[in-house]
């Protein structure tokens, strides 16, 4: 991504350009920008300038920063399943013994940012009609306030956006079976997986400590609030 010149002094209420958002994070102006090309950050740009919803960069300042390397895919999802006493079998005996070990000394929430991999948000927006249609697809897993929703976890409706995983090598055939767009105005999060040899989906929604990371990433404070009581649930 080109570096654009950071010129607005007063963004709109709600927003942080590149420049106030990296002294807030305390890293680079580049670093935003990679971020923004990752997909890590939501932005638009407009004019000369990408401007970041505050809300998103106090969400990141409250996962911490990784602390080290961060999981693959296949690890991550191997904590994850461990933490809801499920068997990850893509991973073999001592790959899953040594995961085991790791979760007897931290926390999945100490770990949030280590476990970014298990899937890259990506935003879209589809008319609200083809919600329901693209919520029954078969190549998603649900997650955030639509497994939530699903799961009768705490959280009413969710019925006007859809979040979910989805494997990488489905995200092209999904976007265009349901047409969709990328959007800042979003109602739709495809979280995107790399392939690591596993079936996909494994389950129609995903399990309950994925949900509940997922969660603690919602703008909604609801949400973030139900996402902490099921980490709760989870480390009991």
């Amino acid at each position: 991504m080109n570096p654009m010149v950071d010129d607005t002094l007063h963004p709109a209420p709600g927003y942080l350009t590149a420049l106030q958002a990296a002294r807030d994070l305390s890293v680079s102006v580049d670093a935003i920008y990679d971020y923004i090309a990752r997909n890590e950050l939501p932005a638009a740009r407009v004019g000369n300038t990408w401007l970041i919803p505050r809300e998103a960069v106090e969400l990141r300042l409250a996962r911490g920063s990784a602390g080290g390397r961060r999981f693959t895919p296949a690890h991550a999802w191997g904590l994850l399943y461990l933490s809801a006493e499920m068997e990850p079998s893509w991973l073999d005996r001592h790959a899953r013994w040594r995961l085991r070990r790791y979760l007897q000394t931290h926390s999945l929430h100490d770990l949030r940012a280590k476990l970014v991999n298990r899937g890259r948000p990506r935003a879209y927006r589809v008319h609200p009609g083809m919600l329901a249609r693209l919520r029954d697809d078969p190549s998603l897993m649900l997650t955030g306030t639509t497994g939530a929703s699903e799961l009768r976890l705490g959280l009413i409706g969710g019925g006007d956006r859809v979040d979910a995983y989805v494997d990488a090598d489905h995200l092209d055939t999904v976007v265009r079976r349901h047409h969709l767009r990328p959007s800042s105005d979003a109602n739709v999060t495809l979280r995107v997986v790399p392939s690591f040899g596993w079936a996909w989906p494994p389950a129609r929604v995903a399990p309950i400590p994925a949900i509940a990371l997922d969660l603690l990433d919602d703008p909604e404070p609801r949400a973030r609030q139900v996402g902490d009581k099921l980490l709760e649930g989870v480390s009991a």
